[in-house]
């Protein structure tokens, strides 16, 4: 099965985006997920987005969570993502 693809907005000395990168590192080991880190430095336009809300966490383009991964709840929606693709290649 293919890694589920994460994108975490975040940007240099961001003590909440070191933090939600290390909460990704462990969970990263009981599930098969892909990160994309984003430096919304980088864009303008992300800059405008997402400087008070960083890190920002997002699942296909949908926000799963701002300032803080609440790791239970994402483990739930890795688990409901598996089941989904599952289901999804079976059908």
């Amino acid at each position: 099965m293919d890694k589920i693809k994460l994108q975490l907005y975040t940007k240099a000395d961001c003590p909440l985006c070191d933090e939600a990168k290390e909460c990704l590192e462990s969970i990263a080991a009981q599930f098969p997920i892909q990160i994309e880190e984003i430096d919304i430095t980088a864009n303008l336009g992300l800059f405008i987005k997402y400087k008070e809300l960083i890190p920002v966490l997002e699942l296909e383009g949908k926000q799963l969570f701002v300032h803080r991964i609440h790791v239970k709840s994402l483990k739930r929606k890795l688990i409901w993502q598996r089941w989904r693709r599952w289901f999804i290649d079976k059908g």
